[in-house]
């Protein structure tokens, strides 16, 4: 069984929704805002350099997605202690399917062929002292 596994460490971000912009002649061209291609960016080059010039997965897949979610300073020590120790759900700012999109569509043509091959999927998101995203895609054989 291939699997690909690769860790991205800051805040994740989520999958923003596209804004248009009206061009000469009234026509509408829309565009991921910048701080989304940035995100999708970063985690390209991270899955161009973990696939080291191998072709992008073909068939059946299954993406694993840890979120861990900064804690806001400003939280009470003991609030932040429970969410750290998993002791209560963290639900961040962020919502749960647009993060995992915005990481399915920085792996396309990278670590697969689309998003499409994804036939099973596991998402979590926890509070943790270094934010960032643990991912792992599995190829069915």
């Amino acid at each position: 069984m291939t699997v690909i596994t690769f860790s991205a460490s800051g805040e994740p971000r989520r999958q923003e929704r596209p804004r248009a912009r009206v061009l000469r002649g009234k026509f509408a061209q829309f565009y991921k805002p910048p701080m989304s291609r940035a995100y999708e960016a970063s985690l390209r080059r991270i899955a161009v350099e973990v696939m080291d010039g191998r072709p992008p997965l073909e068939g059946a897949l299954s993406l694993s997605l840890r979120f861990r979610m900064g804690v806001p300073k400003s939280m009470s020590k003991g609030h932040r202690a429970r969410l750290l120790a998993g002791e209560e759900p963290f639900f961040g700012r962020c919502d749960l399917s647009n993060m995992v999109k915005a990481v399915e569509d920085a792996m396309n043509k990278v670590v697969f062929v689309d998003d499409r091959q994804i036939t099973r999927l596991f998402a979590t998101k926890v509070a943790h002292e270094r934010p960032g995203v643990d991912v792992r895609v599995e190829a069915f054989e």
